[in-house]
């Protein structure tokens, strides 16, 4: 069945109106694709300009979606049980947590992050932010001042094994395109 399926998967586009923009959903279910080895066809979708390439099969609904034979499916959460299910071994490798805690141990980092960044009193922030990184270019480390504190090592450890992955580096937003999508909600120093 999934051999014969034909996918293709819809995703915001950047600022240029044509390549990967920023969107951690899209790039999520982008990675999941290439990571299962399925082909399947990728459009970016200018969400500036129109949506109407979207309107025959799935109107009003929020990127990513994906068209799995014609058959339209638009929650984010659903889509991943969905390709995990269909596309699951032999044929495809499973990408499901080994341990069930590896699911939700990393929740509120983003929550957090984005509470961060968006502080509208940054000299409140207690601090934890705060310290060292190798790391180039991140939202906080290019608003706040603030790259990610060496006493996070998990987080670290965790971008760092992202940045080495080609599936990770292919899906990803240029750095440009990921802080133009935070400028508008950031409060600087």
């Amino acid at each position: 069945m999934a051999e014969t399926a034909k996918l293709q998967l819809f995703v915001k586009a950047s600022e240029d109106g044509e390549s990967v923009g920023h969107c951690p959903s899209c790039q999520r279910l982008f990675m999941i694709l290439l990571l299962k080895g399925v082909p399947f066809t990728l459009t970016t979708v200018d969400t500036r300009r129109s949506l109407d390439v979207l309107k025959d099969f799935a109107p009003g609904s929020q990127l990513p979606i994906l068209l799995y034979d014609g058959d339209a499916k638009t929650d984010t959460l659903q889509i991943e049980e969905f390709l995990e299910e269909t596309l699951g071994p032999p044929e495809f490798p499973s990408l499901a947590p080994r341990y069930r805690e590896s699911a939700t141990a990393g929740n509120d980092v983003f929550h957090r992050f984005s509470a961060f960044i968006k502080n509208p009193a940054p000299a409140q922030d207690d601090g934890e932010a705060g310290g060292g990184s190798p790391r180039p270019q991140t939202v906080c480390a290019h608003f706040r001042g603030a790259p990610i504190p060496a006493q996070l090592c998990g987080v670290r450890r965790y971008l760092d094994s992202a940045l080495r992955q080609k599936e990770f580096k292919y899906t990803c937003p240029h750095s440009s395109e990921i802080l133009a999508a935070y400028r508008p909600v950031v409060h600087p120093r």
